[in-house]
């Protein structure tokens, strides 16, 4: 089976969570068969709870959001200093947006821009309804029941997290990726 490991990462103080989904990409429907969040790891520690995982899963692919406060970049600087070389990058394309890239000008992990989440949120949206998404995780439901539209975006309703939905926004980008057609051979 092939995997992908999607990743947001928080600083370990007790309040957002570091929170990840695996999501068994072999055929579909996609299904998360494991989820993690935890809102204590600092992330040194939490990159290697994500290396021991994500090589369970036959070296899954890793997606890590580097958006807060170089908490994600931190958290993928650590999981490659633990050799793990399967992290998927990225990389800007001007008005095309962002896209997977294998190129040396590419970043580490994906860097959420109102173009990538819009486009998550709303293909993620189709897999769910579609059933094309299976969801298995109590907390990631819940999550998803409390992310809610707000002006031009979504986001998790007040006093609620989205950490681990976050996490599904951005493997519903990647499902609109040619690199990712081109490793399942299925155009989602």
């Amino acid at each position: 089976h092939q995997y992908v490991l999607v990743a947001d990462s928080s600083q370990g103080k007790g309040l957002d969570y570091s929170a990840f989904s695996v999501i068994d990409i072999t055929e579909m429907p996609y299904r998360q068969i494991c989820a993690f969040r935890n809102n204590q790891v600092p992330p040194a520690e939490y990159a290697e709870i994500v290396n021991r995982i994500a090589r369970l899963y036959n070296r899954a692919s890793v997606l890590g959001e580097t958006n807060e406060a170089g908490l994600g970049h931190q958290m993928l600087d650590c999981l490659y200093e633990l050799e793990y070389d399967n992290i998927l990058h990225t990389e800007s394309k001007g008005r095309a947006g962002k896209t997977i890239s294998l190129s040396g000008r590419a970043e580490r992990g994906i860097r959420c821009t109102v173009t990538t989440k819009h486009m998550g949120c709303s293909i993620l949206k189709l897999l769910v309804e579609q059933y094309q998404l299976i969801i298995n995780d109590f907390h990631t439901i819940e999550e998803l029941s409390r992310f809610s539209k707000k002006n031009n975006s979504y986001q998790a309703e007040p006093g609620c997290h989205d950490d681990l939905v976050m996490g599904l926004v951005h493997f519903a980008w990647l499902t609109d990726q040619q690199f990712f057609r081109e490793m399942t051979d299925i155009n989602t």
